[in-house]
């Protein structure tokens, strides 16, 4: 952030110009809750992810919901209330793997009428 300019900044913070700038002059406010908050969400954008693997709920039908999109296998539909971790396949599909021992795995095609 000191390399930036104080508009720049202000604009990745989500901060006024002025506050930015006073802020690099040593100003410090007796309630700094929303420069905390800003400067916490500004590091979670930037925060290296960890895992590619995300749970999701299987639904009716065995449809996994992920991304604005429904996701299924038939051999999920026995599975409804269970929950799946999941990964994106190299081809672009998803790949669910049971929590349960022995884990089993799923690839997950689009579902069109979900």
């Amino acid at each position: 952030m000191r390399t930036q300019s104080p508009t720049a900044a202000a604009q990745a913070l989500g901060l006024a110009r002025r506050t930015v700038a006073r802020l690099r002059d040593g100003y410090w406010p007796r309630n700094p809750e929303k420069i905390v908050r800003a400067w916490r969400t500004y590091a979670g954008h930037l925060a290296e992810q960890r895992s590619g693997w995300f749970l999701r709920r299987v639904y009716a039908g065995g449809v996994v919901r992920h991304a604005r999109a429904a996701w299924g296998s038939p051999a999920l539909a026995a599975r409804v209330g269970q929950v799946l971790v999941c990964t994106r396949a190299a081809d672009g599909a998803l790949l669910a793997q049971t929590l349960a021992l022995p884990a089993e795995r799923f690839l997950l095609a689009p579902v069109t009428n979900a």
